[in-house]
C-alpha cells in the first residue's frame, strides 16, 4: 500500500471509529492492516470467522467470560480454584488502592479491557502519580470502541490487583495461549520476552514448532521452549474451560510445575491481523463452524 493509500484509510478509519456503523468500520480497519478486503458475507480465514464472531455471535451476552474478575467464577466452577491466580483487590477507583497493603511486587490490571495492565515488579520505584493517572484513562474508556467487540461493551470497569507471577531467570514469565475450537485446543501460540522485545511462535499440541513459510519476521521465537512438565494438565484445563464455545483462546502459565489461569479471548488481536504463518490463516479458518446468523 502506497504512501498516500495509507494515509486516506487511516483518515477513513479515524471518521469511521466515530460511526454506528460496525461493519464499515471493521472492514475500513482490516484493509489498512492486512490490504485486503474483509469478507463478512462468506468468511474463510480465521480472522474473517473471528470478525463474524465478533459481530454477530459473542455479543455483550458473554461479557462475564471477557471480565477479568468475573471470569474466575466460571473457572472455579469447571476447573477449581487452584488455577487462580491470588488477588490482593478489586476496586472502582485507583484512590481505593492503599499501596501499603500490597507486596513489593505486583500487578494492576483492568477487567474491562486487554492490554490495560501496571506491572510493577518493586513498589518502592513506582511513581504511584503517572500510574493513577493511566489508570483513571482506561477507566474511562470503553474497549469496545477500539475494534467493536461487543463483549466488552457492558463489563464494569475495574482494577484488579493480582499476584506478580514469573518464572524465568530474569523475572519475565512464558504465556501458553491455547487456541481452542469447540472444546478442542488445537495450537498454542507461545509468547515469551527476550531481550526487553516480545517474541512468539505456535506449537501443536503435540509439541512441534510451526515455522512460517516465508521470511521469519523480528516477533518470530526461534529459540526452542521446552515443553511444560504440566502441558497434558494445561491441555486438559483448556479442554475444560472451551467447551460450548465455538472459538476461545484460553490463556494459561506454568509456574514451577503448576497451571496457572491467566484469561479467557475470544479475538485474538482484535481479528484484526492476520496470522503471520500464512497456512493457519486457512487451516484454523476451517477449525471455525459458523452457525446460521
Amino acid at each position: 500500500m502506497n504512501f498516500f493509500k495509507r494515509k486516506f484509510y487511516r483518515f477513513y478509519v479515524d471518521f469511521l471509529k466515530g460511526s454506528n456503523n460496525d461493519v464499515k468500520y471493521l472492514k475500513a480497519q482490516y484493509y489498512l492492516k492486512n490490504e485486503r478486503k474483509l469478507d463478512i458475507d462468506d468468511p474463510k480465514e480465521f480472522t474473517e470467522k473471528i470478525q463474524w464472531l465478533k459481530l454477530f455471535y459473542y455479543t455483550e451476552a458473554y461479557k462475564d467470560f471477557a471480565d477479568k474478575y468475573e471470569v474466575r467464577k466460571y473457572v472455579k466452577d469447571k476447573v477449581g480454584e487452584g488455577v487462580l491466580n491470588e488477588i490482593y483487590g478489586v476496586y472502582e477507583h485507583p484512590e481505593e488502592i492503599e499501596l501499603n497493603d500490597l507486596p513489593e511486587s505486583f500487578v494492576l490490571k483492568c477487567t474491562h479491557a486487554s492490554g490495560t495492565n501496571i506491572v510493577v515488579k518493586k513498589k518502592s520505584r513506582l511513581d504511584w502519580r503517572k500510574a493513577k493517572k493511566q489508570l483513571n484513562k482506561w477507566l474511562a474508556d470503553n474497549y469496545y470502541k477500539k475494534s467493536r467487540e461487543r463483549i466488552y461493551k457492558d463489563i464494569q470497569p475495574r482494577i484488579l490487583a493480582e499476584k506478580y507471577l514469573s518464572g524465568l531467570a530474569d523475572g519475565s514469565i512464558i504465556d501458553y495461549k491455547f487456541y481452542c475450537f469447540n472444546g478442542r485446543p488445537e495450537y498454542v501460540l507461545v509468547k515469551v520476552e527476550e531481550n526487553g522485545t516480545d517474541k512468539k511462535c505456535y506449537y501443536t499440541m503435540d509439541w512441534e514448532k510451526v515455522w512460517p513459510e516465508e521470511n521469519i519476521t523480528k516477533s518470530f521465537l526461534v529459540t526452542d521452549i521446552p515443553k511444560p512438565s504440566n502441558f497434558d494438565e494445561m491441555r486438559d484445563v483448556a479442554v475444560k474451560l472451551s467447551q460450548g464455545f465455538i472459538f476461545v483462546r484460553v490463556d494459561l502459565y506454568s509456574v514451577s510445575g503448576k497451571t496457572l489461569f491467566g484469561e479467557m479471548t475470544f479475538f485474538p488481536t482484535g481479528g484484526i491481523k492476520r496470522l503471520a504463518v500464512e497456512r493457519l490463516n486457512k487451516e484454523m479458518g476451517d477449525m471455525i463452524k459458523l452457525p446460521a446468523r
